[in-house]
């Protein structure tokens, strides 16, 4: 055989062939979704949650006890005479305060008055027990100026001063006088008598007499 009847058969034969189309699947239905049940409502309620307890803390001081044995008597006193002043009308307390006042002044009246008379106490007993020995003295150390003498003035000059254990004379002052020419010559004779008078055991404060008269 020649090749165009070859090639021809094989058409022919090709051309004979049933030519069968592949069977198409149908596509798989999707599996149906589950249905989800509906959540019944209390379910759905949020879940209660407890509160936190918050304690209150309560700070207490401390205070301190004062045994009453520790309690002194002075500060009671002082409490209950505060509380009095305080009850008393301002009137009532100006009056007690002068009554203070005046008892005061009584009370450095009558220890000025004992000092004074304990004073002209020791006073007498020194002069008595040494009176002659301060009249030589006043007699021997006499000063009498020659201007007064001249004159005729003459008196009495009543002389205070202080005599110390030393029996030194300070603080020499004329009480009572008719004359500034004797009170000055007074003065002088006690200054120079200074330290001459008899020893007193305690100070004292002497009144001495100085008489000047032309008999001397």
């Amino acid at each position: 055989m020649s090749k165009v009847d070859c090639e021809n058969k094989i058409c022919v034969q090709l051309c004979d062939v049933i030519v069968e189309k592949p069977a198409v699947k149908p596509a798989p239905k999707p599996a149906p979704k589950p249905k989800l049940k509906p959540i019944p409502k209390e379910l759905t309620k949020p879940k209660f949650k407890p509160k936190p307890i918050v304690k209150k803390i309560e700070i207490v001081k401390e205070v301190p006890v004062v045994m009453p044995e520790l309690i002194k008597e002075e500060s009671v006193v002082e409490v209950v005479k505060e509380e009095i002043a305080e009850e008393k009308p301002v009137e009532a307390t100006q009056i007690v305060q002068e009554q203070i006042i005046e008892e005061q002044i009584v009370q450095e009246e009558s220890i000025v008055e004992g000092l004074e008379a304990k004073q002209v106490r020791l006073e007498q007993e020194y002069m008595q027990e040494h009176i002659a020995k301060i009249i030589q003295l006043l007699q021997d150390n006499l000063y009498y100026p020659r201007r007064a003498r001249k004159r005729g003035t003459v008196g009495e000059v009543m002389v205070k001063f202080t005599l110390s254990t030393d029996a030194v004379a300070h603080s020499i002052k004329v009480v009572s006088s008719n004359s500034e020419i004797l009170s000055r010559a007074a003065i002088k004779t006690i200054e120079e008598l200074s330290g001459k008078f008899p020893k007193p055991s305690e100070v004292l404060i002497l009144h001495v007499p100085i008489n000047y008269s032309l008999k001397m």
